[in-house]
């Protein structure tokens, strides 16, 4: 089964460095490198990025994951990205991914630009919490959706992301 390795120090408690992403990478059942982020300066994200990939054996992907860092994971040159909204909100997604990979990077960050109340809202409550509670205002799944103990948003901060669903025309 390929695996997937994720650099997140935010889930993982560490980071991975960069050799040591080429280290593991190295391995037969590795098949992606799924960055936490990717500097916002597309010159240095463009040159780690080419860096990572010189070093790395060319059946290993590089992707970007956190949602709102797309467009700029991809203007670097990421190949894939590992999206949580993805599912749920397809359309934005495809249209965010094609825009980049045909190398229109404005309209890319100006979608994503688009969604920035999403963002914040992902950056506060975390991606998962937020998406449970998107697809419970959408009727996709019942309440409570989360195992114990996680939750996804209620009250005030459910309400105002449906306000956020709303105008940023995701629903």
């Amino acid at each position: 089964m390929p695996l997937c390795l994720y650099d997140n120090p935010a889930t993982t408690g560490f980071a991975f460095t960069d050799d040591l992403l080429v280290e593991i990478a190295a391995l037969p059942a590795v098949s992606s490198i799924k960055l936490s982020a990717v500097s916002t300066d597309p010159t240095k994200g463009k040159e780690r990025l080419d860096d990572l990939r010189a070093r790395i054996p060319a059946s290993v992907t590089i992707g970007i994951s956190g949602d709102w860092q797309a467009a700029t994971g991809f203007a670097a040159g990421c190949d894939v990205w590992y999206s949580v909204i993805g599912g749920l909100f397809p359309q934005v997604s495809l249209a965010l991914t094609r825009a980049a990979r045909a190398g229109n990077h404005r309209l890319a960050g100006e979608l994503s630009d688009q969604l920035e109340p999403l963002w914040q809202l992902f950056r506060i409550h975390r991606s998962l919490r937020v998406m449970a509670a998107a697809a419970e205002i959408m009727g996709v799944v019942g309440p409570s959706c989360l195992p114990f103990p996680l939750r996804p948003l209620a009250g005030e901060d459910k309400e105002h992301l449906h306000a956020v669903l709303k105008s940023t025309g995701l629903v």
